[in-house]
């Protein structure tokens, strides 16, 4: 019996071969991944249904109504949403929420997590009219009214309710949100009546209406917050009223006033009266000081005062413990300037004569 020869294939017809079970396995891998994703989204559509939505961290807002807020309901799938987009919904849906986070609870749960911001200052606008702002620069509403929050001037506001303020893009706004970071970092906020912002070199904070603080620019401005706070609990006695700056040689300077003086610096009707430094050259070549609410010009009479008490420090550095009654203001008698060095070494003896 003969044996029945294999035919030869030529090589093109080899490469035919190879490339038909290329294709074939290309087609079966394909198909076999439609089949596992479409079982995949079978099971997802049908299995994997949000059925529980909780709320953790709320108090202004009800958890009904976050629920109900949401681009995300019960009978939902778990997964095909976008999560982003719906906590930026919510964010500007409820501006009191400082924060959001949305997990999922497997099988079935969805935990929503929330922070809320309560207004920390109300800017006055161009109409007279005030928007809410929280101490971490989020818009919270527009109010006719002020609603006994810290009002803030000078500031222009570009923002929708339920944004947070940029930074870098405006000066103003940057001072602002400074301030309230470094009063709430201090723990000074909770009692600061007015920040006066329409001249950036003279920065004006109200504190517990009774102090008007005069702080300039804001280079230093954490130091002199802390320095402020330090004379005004451990130098200064709960009835004193008045003003609080510093001169060009740093030196901070108390000048009694009124509770009506103090308020009227967190207007625009404060004055432009000099903040940094209380000694000027008159034009007859006198140095003296100058009325920092009045105006008028005096020359100092500090050496005149029987009462000028001395509390003198033997360092250069310091730390918020030399205190120098020197007169400084000629709308007071000279004794009612009070200026503080802040010095690390306190030396009570008493140099004055008298």
């Amino acid at each position: 019996m003969k044996r029945r020869r294999r035919k030869k294939h030529t090589p093109d017809q080899m490469e035919q071969q190879r490339r038909g079970r290329k294709v074939f396995r290309v087609l079966g891998r394909v198909l076999l991944t439609g089949i596992v994703l479409a079982a995949a989204v079978v099971a997802m559509t049908v299995f994997f249904r949000v059925k529980t939505i909780s709320v953790e961290g709320a108090e202004q807002y009800g958890s009904e109504e976050l629920i109900a807020g949401m681009d995300v309901q019960k009978g939902d799938n778990l997964y095909l949403w976008n999560k982003n987009r719906v906590l930026s919904d919510l964010m500007h849906s409820f501006p009191y929420l400082e924060s959001a986070q949305l997990r999922r609870k497997l099988p079935d749960g969805l935990v929503l997590t929330v922070t809320e911001c309560t207004a920390a200052a109300a800017v006055r606008n161009e109409d007279n009219t005030f928007t809410y702002i929280s101490a971490g620069g989020k818009v919270l509403e527009n109010n006719a009214a002020d609603g006994g929050l810290p009002t803030v001037l000078g500031v222009t506001l570009n923002a929708q309710i339920g944004d947070f303020l940029d930074t870098g893009t405006d000066a103003h706004v940057d001072a602002m949100l400074n301030v309230l970071e470094n009063m709430d970092a201090a723990g000074l906020l909770e009692k600061m009546s007015f920040l006066n912002l329409n001249d950036l070199t003279d920065v004006r904070i109200g504190y517990d209406k009774r102090f008007d603080i005069r702080a300039g620019s804001l280079d230093d401005l954490t130091y002199r917050l802390r320095f402020a706070q330090t004379v005004i609990s451990n130098r200064l006695s709960a009835s004193d009223i008045g003003r609080l700056y510093w001169d060009a040689q740093n030196r901070l300077h108390f000048v009694p006033e009124t509770a009506e003086d103090v308020a009227r610096s967190g207007t625009d009707q404060a004055g432009d009266n000099p903040v940094t430094s209380p000694a000027y050259t008159n034009p007859d070549g006198e140095v003296g000081t100058t009325d920092n609410t009045n105006g008028d010009d005096s020359t100092d009479s500090s050496s005149d005062s029987s009462d000028n008490s001395d509390y003198s420090d033997d360092s250069d550095y310091s730390d918020d413990s030399s205190y120098d009654e020197s007169y400084d203001d000629s709308s007071y008698d000279d004794s009612d300037d009070e200026s503080y060095y802040d010095d690390s070494y306190y030396d009570d003896s008493y140099d004055g004569e008298g």
